[in-house]
């Protein structure tokens, strides 16, 4: 089976059309009959319904199945030539969100020392939602990022860290800085300050507005959680922000939400399942173990 034949299958169920497909490759229609042909013998099935009088075609119930094959067949490919290309590359790719990165990454660094493959690390600081984007389009090698559900995405392989609880963040000086805990319904009048789209914080918070009818107004958003936990201080507006983010010098005051239906932080180690990385499994399980963790707690 010639990885040709696939492609020029794969833009002629896209193009539905064996002038548009031979024009696309530059090459002559014939060429495209002939490779669709070869793919049909070998599959030993007709894989495309063709109208001659109309110059149309359609995918057959077995070219729908090959079609499927076919796409994650040229997925793949490109993914290889990606990862070769870079095997020259002096760095790993590392993803980390702002949060995750001040929190977690000085207690997972010591870890790579000693480790050939760590000593050039390059990390990419970016919201764990464009992290994630990044990793499908093999931008990235690996990442830790936080998300409200488990990840689960073909081809990445992903190892739950920890979860943390949200809460509602106030200056001091606010009334409801008295309070321990607050229902989600009673800050409906109340002015929030938010991180911007591309972190997990704004998926959260809708999540969290879904749940429950309410919709605070959000009057400002930053991509850097140090402006909005100084715009709190400030008393700008109130804020929705994983507990592990708010330090004591900050001087904030933290309340537990009280509802039920509260989406949590969860932190993942997610990078490519074919991703060769020395030391790989030796991380893996000792994240598994939560022993990287563990041990300034």
């Amino acid at each position: 089976m010639k990885f040709t034949d696939i492609e020029y299958f794969n833009k002629l169920s896209e193009l539905e059309s064996f002038s548009k497909t031979a024009i696309f490759f530059n090459v002559s229609q014939p060429t495209i009959s002939f490779a669709i042909q070869r793919l049909e013998n070998e599959m030993k099935k007709t894989l495309i319904n063709r109208n001659r009088s109309h110059g149309e075609i359609s995918l057959t119930e077995a070219g729908k199945i090959f079609e499927k094959h076919a796409k994650k067949i040229l997925q793949e490919a490109v993914a290889a030539h990606e990862e070769i290309d870079r095997l020259n590359l002096p760095t790993i790719e590392f993803g980390l969100p702002q949060i995750i990165g001040n929190y977690y990454f000085p207690k997972l660094v010591k870890h790579f020392v000693g480790n050939p493959f760590f000593q050039n690390v390059a990390t990419h600081e970016a919201g764990s939602d464009l992290l994630l984007r990044a990793l499908k389009n093999h931008r990235l090698d690996l990442a830790i990022i936080s998300s409200v559900e488990p990840v689960k995405i073909e081809g990445l392989e992903t190892i739950e860290i920890d979860r943390k609880k949200y809460s509602i963040v106030v200056n001091k000086d606010n009334p409801l800085a008295k309070q321990k805990k607050v229902s989600f319904e009673d800050l409906a009048d109340e002015k929030f300050v938010s991180l911007k789209e591309g972190n997990v914080h704004p998926i959260a918070f809708r999540k969290l507005e879904e749940t429950y009818n309410v919709y605070p107004k959000i009057i400002y958003e930053t991509p850097d959680i140090n402006i909005l936990k100084k715009m709190i201080a400030e008393k700008t507006g109130i804020g929705f922000i994983v507990e592990i983010a708010v330090e004591k010098q900050d001087n904030l005051a933290t309340l537990e939400l009280s509802n039920e239906k509260v989406p949590e932080f969860i932190i993942s180690f997610v990078y490519k399942k074919d991703l060769q990385i020395p030391g790989i499994k030796m991380i893996v399980e000792e994240l598994r173990n939560n022993s990287i963790f563990d041990q300034d707690r």
